[in-house]
């Protein structure tokens, strides 16, 4: 089955995680089985995303986090996923030790509350 295909060159994406607090901060995340990283695509979307929603006035963010769960039978546990990097509208950031949790616990403390 061929990928939907706009132009002969754009494809679709989807988005792992998606939420906003109130419409003024919002946080994209893709996950990823061990240690996979974002596709070229992938990438450039979620910068895409937050650097609109940054020049509109509002704050986003977005990361890539890791988990390992075995199989598509298993559910992933989100929450205990780590983040591997986190873009802020400026560049990328490395983490090794941050859980999902964490991160957004962390957004919410710092730009909401």
């Amino acid at each position: 089955q061929r990928q939907m295909c706009i132009r002969d060159r754009l494809r679709p994406t989807d988005l792992d995680l998606s939420m906003d607090w109130g419409g003024k901060v919002f946080v994209f995340g893709e996950l990823k089985s061990g240690t996979a990283g974002l596709t070229v695509g992938q990438r450039i979307h979620l910068e895409k995303l937050v650097d609109a929603i940054n020049a509109g006035g509002r704050t986003a963010f977005a990361f890539c986090a890791n988990h390992n769960t075995p199989d598509t039978e298993h559910d992933v546990h989100v929450s205990e996923a780590l983040v591997s990097r986190s873009y802020n509208g400026w560049e990328w950031s490395s983490f090794t030790t941050l859980t999902v949790k964490e991160y957004m616990d962390k957004i919410y403390e710092e730009f909401v509350k």
